[in-house]
């Protein structure tokens, strides 16, 4: 994923009233307790979903989750992904091919691979790495292989003799690594995407409680969150190192009973999760991973063995904060510079636009005034000054959003936290 450049010099702070809550000057009547991004109204609003049980490419409508058509017959439908040029791309575990889509319409544009090109038989969940090739696991092999923009054979990027890789479900990337879930390990391991060394288990076999791991993608907070199919929950783990954080959304939480792709989306970004032997799907807070409602259920919709689910593009998108020395010194309070490092990628927009939504100090004691230096919201804005004093006598946080909008008005939100240890 590409680094988006610095955006202006020019600095400005604007509070609400006295609440820790801040928005730019021209953000409008930006309240906290709204979505900080609505696409009631989009057409483009939509997601996919695998109809397993009925052999069907489904799409539905990701606000009020209702059916807007089947797109296409396919036998056997495992997990989609949006790749090239922002068409979607899903496999039949059935017949080893690799079908087409157009990323918005769903319309169908052609087989991309036929079963057997490159040793294709039983393929899982395709996705596309920063080196521009798509890469998808086989269940048959259980190697990994990739395929160029065109859907010619490139070659076998992993295999289970130099990994151990049993059944390979989700993969996903950062930079320069690759990433898939291990089901039959119940582990998510890594390789080096240029030399394609295999770099171990970056979350070791049941980790946290991980059992038959399905699903991950990486999150607003740049953390890897993973579907644990065995037992019913969504593991989060720290997206630099691989270490355990918690149990994200505990054992059936919702209803959930076999999860297998999930996704960050919607208006609010929040996690999407598919529930196999339920056939319906469920949308959790992205920060808090409480269950907030069913989106889709298949009594009404006909949708039966689901499995993948993949939003219409939109960016992916997330940020990493870094915190130097000490900046200047006011009285008791001691600022510190915060630069913030963007990862984002678009595949049907080159140049998604960014902005600074937020920033919250979880000290209610704090002036938003005081506290907060050399700051523009309501543009990419990646550079300020944030007071790290703290008399509470416990841990405090700050938490910093952005919001990235393609030109579908599709948008994704990027979280920070930084932590302030008490004085």
């Amino acid at each position: 994923m590409s680094k988006i450049n610095f955006g202006t010099s020019r600095k400005i702070l604007v509070t609400t009233m006295a609440t820790i809550w801040l928005f730019g000057c021209n953000s409008g009547a930006d309240n906290p307790s709204e979505s900080v991004n609505s696409e009631q109204g989009n057409q483009d609003s939509n997601y996919f979903l695998s109809s397993n049980g009925t052999d069907q490419l489904m799409m539905f409508n990701e606000i009020n989750g209702k059916l807007v058509k089947i797109v296409y017959p396919i036998s056997q439908p495992v997990a989609s992904q949006i790749g090239f040029d922002g068409d979607l791309f899903i496999p039949s575990f059935d017949t080893g091919n690799v079908y087409r889509f157009d990323g918005f319409t769903g319309d169908f544009k052609g087989i991309f691979v036929h079963g057997g090109d490159g040793g294709l038989t039983n393929p899982s969940a395709p996705d596309f790495g920063p080196d521009d090739l798509m890469y998808i696991g086989d269940f048959a092999t259980n190697k990994i292989l990739r395929y160029d923009r065109n859907g010619k054979f490139v070659d076998v990027f992993a295999d289970q003799e130099s990994s151990g890789l049993d059944q390979p479900y989700m993969p996903t990337f950062d930079a320069t690594s690759f990433y898939i879930s291990s089901g039959g390990t119940d582990s998510i391991l890594r390789w080096d995407i240029k030399t394609k060394k295999f770099l171990g288990a970056f979350v070791p076999p049941r980790s946290g409680g991980l059992s038959h791991p399905v699903g991950l993608q990486f999150g607003p907070d740049g953390n890897l969150y993973v579907g644990s199919n065995g037992n019913n929950s969504i593991i989060r783990y720290n997206g630099k190192t691989g270490e355990f954080m918690d149990v994200f959304v505990p054992p059936g939480t919702g209803g959930m009973d076999s999860p297998y792709a999930l996704r960050f989306g919607g208006p609010n970004s929040n996690i999407y999760t598919v529930s196999n032997n339920t056939n319906k799907v469920f949308e959790y807070d992205r920060i808090t991973g409480a269950f907030i409602k069913v989106v889709s259920d298949g009594d009404h919709s006909g949708l039966s063995g689901a499995r993948g689910l993949t939003f219409t593009p939109r960016p992916i998108f997330n940020i990493s904060a870094d915190v130097s020395q000490v900046a200047n010194a006011i009285g008791t309070r001691e600022f510190k510079h915060v630069h913030i490092t963007p990862s984002i990628k678009d595949y049907s927009d080159a140049n998604p636009i960014i902005r600074l939504i937020s920033i919250t100090s979880s000290d209610a004691g704090k002036n938003p005034l005081n506290s907060i230096e050399n700051v523009t919201y309501q543009a990419e804005d990646y550079d300020f000054d944030l007071d790290f004093s703290n008399a509470t006598g416990k841990e405090q946080k700050y938490l910093i959003t952005y919001r990235a909008t393609n030109n579908h008005g599709l948008a994704t939100i990027a979280t920070a936290d930084i932590t302030v240890p008490p004085q």
